[in-house]
């Protein structure tokens, strides 16, 4: 049964081999035969088409070379200017010759000249076209391609090309060229069989080789399983085939590999039967140390619990030590936020007093300018009085001019009275010059008044300027003396300042030092705790090395029977 099973593997085996060889070439062959029946097949014929349409242009260009119209004689003969295309059989059978093509010319839809004959030998003249090579050519101007069309019984590939009047966009006629159709189909045929054949033969082939390949590598894998086998049955004495070692593939690889396996385990089996012995010896002598170093680690945990407490007091005093130091930080840090506090206070106060000498040297600009407009008011009022005294003087005149006045008219009042009614015209004149002199006299009185007030008013106004220009000036001085004390207490504030920078550089610097210590401290603590986990640690370990080595003193001899039997499985083994 177990045979049949090894057969069987090994037949699965060259099955997998034959079907990765097989199957690509299988798959790859009815691809080629697919495309030889499809692509190749549609490019042959879109060949046979191109040459057609090539032949029926060409042939149309040798028909249309002809200068004129196209033209129907009252006969029925059909011409291109001097050209009788109805009489053209040498030239559509000189091209009949020189391509193995039928040419046929359409006047309309029906035939007027062709090459292609009946089995009589008389040309096909006169038949129409197609109704559906009417339809795409002469109705809409088109060029036709038909696979099947039936000359005298026997079929063609046709291409049609119109035929145009001059710039007459419809055609008057059409040019056909056609191939025999079994002729062009047997030579495609040809082509495609050829390839199948070609492609049958390659699979053939391959499929061959790929037998081969399978054979000889499950012969060679069956050697190698075979000598496999006999290692793991003990049997160390064969040796592997030598051409199977010398072969360059992967096989070749395997046989070296299990050549050198079968060598290195004779090695390795003849080191363990001499470890064999010196294991049995040596067990004797390590449950001997184990012993002694049993009774050397009790000793080492006896000193490790006198460092584990120095650990655990250092690591309390670093504690303490550490709380200390983060209150002092705390005070430095209230320390920092008051000089902050007291900067910002001093900042404020030194804006403060910019503030006040700028309004200070604003107010001093507004004194001058006091003082300015006061001069110019004194002055303007000097002027005011000159004016004054000279219209005074120019209402005494007024006066004195309405005094004589008021003689004149009344010396001429007398003299109209003594001319009796001649002189009442001139006693009614001077009775109105009376008057105005009267007039002239009160008016220039009222003047006289209004300047002598204007006069003392002005007077006033200059003794009260006067005051008002000390008075500014001692304010003034007062200002300047408030600027001088101003500049001091600025002066004193910006000192006041530098020295808190100073302090505050301090209590900066004092506060880093404050981190550092805080950070060695924090260090020694961690340190200390690190010594006091490392101490316990080292203490457990020495624990359970003082353990291990218990175990391995009860385990020697339990060693001494594993090399005892190492011995027995040697023998298992033929060198």
């Amino acid at each position: 049964m177990e045979k049949t099973n090894k057969r069987q593997i090994r037949f699965d085996l060259k099955k997998k081999i034959l079907m990765l060889g097989v199957l690509p070439v299988l798959v790859l062959g009815l691809m080629v035969i697919f495309i030889a029946q499809t692509i190749v097949r549609d490019s042959l014929l879109k060949e046979i088409k191109d040459a057609l349409q090539s032949a029926a242009t060409s042939t149309f260009a040798a028909y249309d070379q002809n200068s004129g119209d196209y033209i129907k004689t009252e006969n029925g003969e059909i011409w291109k200017g001097s050209y009788n295309i109805s009489k053209s059989e040498s030239l559509v059978d000189s091209i009949k010759e020189k391509t193995g093509l039928e040419v046929t010319f359409f006047y309309g839809k029906d035939r007027i000249m062709t090459s292609a004959k009946d089995k009589n030998g008389d040309r096909i003249l006169g038949s129409p076209a197609g109704e559906t090579i009417q339809k795409e050519v002469l109705e809409k101007g088109k060029e036709y391609f038909s696979d099947s069309v039936s000359i005298d019984g026997t079929l063609h590939y046709g291409y049609y090309v119109p035929v145009y009047q001059g710039d007459s966009k419809k055609p008057v006629g059409m040019i056909f060229v056609g191939a025999n159709k079994a002729q062009k189909d047997s030579a495609i045929n040809k082509i495609i069989n050829t390839v199948i054949l070609v492609v049958l033969i390659v699979m053939l082939l391959c499929i061959a080789v790929a037998a081969v390949f399978a054979f000889n590598f499950s012969r060679a894998l069956k050697k190698g399983i075979n000598m496999v086998q006999s290692v793991s049955s003990g049997n160390l004495k064969n040796e592997m085939d030598t051409q199977l070692i010398k072969r360059q593939d992967e096989l070749g690889d395997l046989s070296k590999a299990i050549s050198s396996l079968q060598e290195e385990m004779i090695k390795s089996i003849a080191n363990i039967a001499g470890n064999a012995e010196a294991v049995l010896m040596a067990s004797g002598e390590l449950g001997e140390t184990a012993r002694e170093t049993t009774t050397s680690m009790r000793q080492v945990e006896g000193a490790i619990d006198s460092i584990m407490q120095s650990a655990a007091t250092q690591a309390e005093i670093s504690d303490k030590a550490a709380k200390n130091v983060h209150s002092m930080g705390e005070k430095i840090e209230r320390t920092t936020e008051e000089m902050e506090q007291m900067q910002q206070n001093a900042d404020a106060m030194s804006c403060a007093e910019k503030q006040n000498v700028e309004t200070i040297r604003e107010l001093l600009e507004s004194n001058k300018e006091v003082q300015e407009l006061i001069q110019e008011i004194e002055a303007q009022t000097a002027k005011t009085n000159e004016s004054v005294v000279q219209i005074k003087e120019a209402t005494e005149i007024i006066a004195s001019i309405a005094s004589q006045t008021n003689l004149l008219s009344l010396n001429a009042s007398i003299e109209a009275a003594r001319a009796g009614e001649s002189g009442k015209g001139f006693a009614v004149v001077a009775t109105e010059i009376q008057q105005l002199a009267s007039k002239s006299n009160e008016s220039s009185q009222n003047i006289s008044d209004i300047l002598q007030q204007l006069t003392e008013n002005s007077d006033r106004a200059v003794e009260t300027m006067g005051k008002v220009t000390t008075t500014i000036e001692a304010q003034t001085e007062h200002i300047k003396e408030t600027e001088t004390m101003t500049e001091a207490v600025m002066k004193r504030i910006l000192e006041s300042i530098e020295g808190m920078q100073v302090i505050a550089d301090s209590v900066e610097y004092l506060d880093g030092a404050r981190k550092e210590i805080v950070e060695t401290v924090s260090e020694l603590s961690e340190i200390a705790k690190q010594n006091a986990a490392t101490t316990q640690e080292v203490c457990t370990a020495a624990n359970t090395v003082t353990e291990n080595f218990d175990i391995v003193s009860g385990s020697m001899e339990g060693l001494k029977n594993i090399a005892d039997e190492l011995e027995g499985s040697m023998k298992h083994f033929q060198v």
